[in-house]
């Protein structure tokens, strides 16, 4: 696992992406703060030789409901993130296909609750 989040963490600051670690996994997501902080070239400069996963890993029920993806879609859009690498299993699959498939609704649901408006969009008018 830390290989291949070192290899997205470099391809992507190499592209020129500001790049994001999630601590825990979904559960960070939707929990947000600091389970969401910047990665640098240099945080995973030793990372290939440690066992496991760095940046963790945690099952997480919340994300399971709508609401739950609401909190970590809302944790996203505060941050400017807008592109997701998920790696993992047939769960974090099977998780991001649902993220996906329901990003637009849950970016309309940030909307009409004020929580989220559109870059460019001026609010209070």
């Amino acid at each position: 696992m830390n290989a291949a989040v070192r290899a997205v963490v470099r391809v992507g600051i190499y592209t020129g992406a500001k790049v994001f670690f999630v601590y825990e996994g979904y559960q960070g997501l939707v929990d947000g703060g600091d389970h969401i902080q910047e990665a640098t070239w240099e945080s995973v400069s030793m990372m290939l030789q440690l066992g496991g996963t760095v940046i963790g890993s945690a099952r997480c029920q919340d994300f399971r409901t709508r609401e739950g993806r609401l909190k970590a879609a809302r944790n996203l859009v505060k941050r400017g993130i807008t592109n997701l690498c998920v790696i993992g299993g047939d769960g974090s699959l099977t998780g991001a296909d649902t993220f996906r498939a329901e990003w637009s609704g849950l970016l309309a649901d940030l909307l009409k609750a004020g929580t989220w408006a559109p870059p460019g969009t001026i609010l209070g008018g």
